[in-house]
């Protein structure tokens, strides 16, 4: 019977040591009815907040009364959200060394997440994108977006998910894997792949992070030695 439960446990490890990412499929931005807008610049006014204006004819999105309408209400907590007849929470409790996040849908727990209280929480926001909740988690070891009560990491198969965002009712974030940064939008791969994305959640450096509102995805990457400045929107 032991030698029977440990040749189980053996092949379930190697079934599991063998499995590939789920492959992402590849969509343009014109077959989601997005637009994609580069422009590349100097390494030199990659961080400039005017270039954005040079580029682009407009600043960076801020975020409107509309997102304001979609955006979770920070409380004593966390956050508190209502899509609905429903009610999402984020509560935390302090544990050592990581503190717990957890993300409620009328007081029942849906996912549970170890963090740690740094510069920032890691508790980084609640969004209603078309009808179900996402949730923003990130500290300096790890980052993602709970979408629907899944984990996307888990669901695309990435290390790490960024800044959740709702265009046209569907979900839009920065995913990470082997070291390339990639939008996802509506579960499909769009755009070309970054060696770089610039992304920040405290003090200075978030200026220069992924913007988001008014119906547009901003971000700031690098591919190889060229650097851009990239706008998404509805098309």
């Amino acid at each position: 019977m032991k030698r029977l439960l440990a040749a189980l446990i053996l092949a379930l490890l190697l079934v599991a040591c063998g499995r590939k990412s789920p492959a992402i499929p590849q969509a343009t931005p014109d077959e989601l009815g997005l637009t994609w807008r580069e422009c590349q610049v100097s390494q030199a006014t990659y961080l400039d907040v005017y270039q954005t204006e040079a580029c682009f004819g407009h600043p960076a999105p801020t975020w409107s009364d509309d997102d304001t309408d979609h955006a979770g209400a920070r409380t004593d907590h966390g956050f508190r959200l209502r899509i609905g007849d429903d009610v999402y929470e984020t509560r935390t409790s302090a544990n050592i060394p990581w503190d717990t996040y957890a993300l409620y849908k009328n007081g029942q727990r849906l996912v549970s997440l170890r963090g740690e209280f740094g510069a920032y929480s890691p508790d980084i926001s609640l969004q209603n994108v078309g009808g179900k909740v996402a949730w923003e988690f990130a500290d300096s070891h790890q980052a993602t977006v709970i979408y629907g009560g899944e984990d996307v990491r888990h669901l695309y198969g990435l290390e790490k998910a960024y800044v959740p965002y709702g265009i046209n009712d569907r979900l839009i974030f920065i995913g990470q894997q082997k070291g390339k940064y990639f939008v996802i939008y509506d579960g499909y791969k769009v755009g070309p792949e970054f060696d770089e994305v610039f992304i920040a959640y405290c003090c200075e450096p978030v200026l220069y992070s992924v913007w988001r509102g008014q119906g547009r995805y901003f971000f700031r990457g690098r591919r190889g030695e060229e650097y851009y400045l990239v706008e998404i929107a509805t098309r």
